[in-house]
């Protein structure tokens, strides 16, 4: 059922035609709820019209008076005081030169055109500085990422990119997976370059294998030959999302806070700088954190120089004139 709502005070003021008026009544002899409304608002109008008019206190004029008598005068208050006559006989402000012929003056102009370049440089520092957000790096913490790393990692028989380097067994015709000459240490050296993070040098023992570098994914993928087994070091520029790793075991590696993802095989990462490293190892804990080692210590700078500066090379990344 539909009440009368707002209509109920029309209805009491006698603001409703007489139809609508007797469809309101009808309506309230057989709807409680309004007829009690209506009763309402009919005891509250004669309780307003029954009421005397409010006399003033006796002493309010009093009162006024002493009030405005503690208001401080207007003297020396400039929001108050009244504007100062102005000299008909002074001399009037001269326009500035050029004003009637629409020239504007060689320091007007100056300081519009540094106006303009200090206005462009802050719209480019906010884009830089937007830009220069690290995205979230999570990494996978499934058993089977480790295992899959490591199944799939070097020697293989074709296809690997590797950067600065050459292979060992590149005229044998790809039978063999073999390893980059000079150990790796040019590989790296290039990827250093490119601005990845690299160990120098790498601990010894170790050797390079592949490189490989997923541009679609922005992941490079380093695979190591280790002593008593093999590694492979994953690199992804972001920043580390260590709620996800929250409780989990930490190593404190010369100052590097390193989360333990597994043990069985190892599987470690860590923050370095603008890049999140990952590591899955089979070999013995002392050789993994050796590896660890090996890697510059650096930390996240999340200040905005270093946010506009990451800006910066994300755009000239993507417009290719890095």
């Amino acid at each position: 059922m539909t009440h009368l709502g707002s209509r109920l005070s029309a209805l009491v003021d006698g603001q409703l035609s007489p139809a609508e008026a007797e469809r309101a009544l009808e309506h309230v002899a057989c709807c409680p709820r309004c007829a009690a409304e209506l009763s309402a608002a009919r005891a509250a109008r004669r309780a307003l019209s029954a009421a005397g008019p409010v006399e003033p206190a006796p002493d309010l004029a009093a009162r006024l008076l002493a009030l405005s008598a503690q208001i401080p005068p207007t003297d020396g208050d400039p929001l108050r005081a009244a504007p100062a006559p102005s000299d008909p006989w002074a001399e009037t402000a001269t326009l500035p030169r050029g004003a009637w012929s629409g020239e504007v003056r060689r320091g007007s102009l100056r300081r519009r055109v540094v106006g303009l370049v200090v206005g462009g440089v802050g719209v480019a520092a906010v884009g830089l500085f937007a830009l220069g957000e690290s995205p979230l790096v999570t990494p996978d913490l499934h058993r089977s990422d480790p295992l899959t790393v490591l199944a799939q990692a070097a020697p293989r028989a074709t296809g690997a990119l590797v950067v600065g380097g050459a292979r060992t067994d590149g005229s044998d015709g790809g039978s063999g997976g073999g390893t980059v000459a000079d150990g790796g240490a040019s590989a790296l050296a290039a990827l250093a370059a490119q601005g990845w993070t690299c160990p120098t040098p790498l601990p010894e023992g170790f050797r390079v294998a592949d490189v490989r570098d997923d541009a679609r994914r922005g992941v490079l993928e380093i695979d190591l030959e280790a002593p008593g087994g093999e590694a492979v070091v994953r690199e992804q520029t972001g920043l580390l999302d260590t709620s996800a790793l929250a409780g989990g075991e930490t190593w404190d590696v010369d100052g590097r806070r390193v989360h333990v993802l597994s043990e069985a095989p190892w599987h470690v990462v860590w923050q370095s700088g603008d890049t999140v490293i990952d590591v899955v190892a089979d070999t013995e804990q002392e050789t993994v954190a050796a590896l660890v080692a090996a890697f510059p210590a650096r930390d996240y700078d999340a200040g905005v120089p270093a946010r506009i500066s990451r800006g910066w090379t994300t755009m000239t990344g993507a417009l290719g004139t890095s």
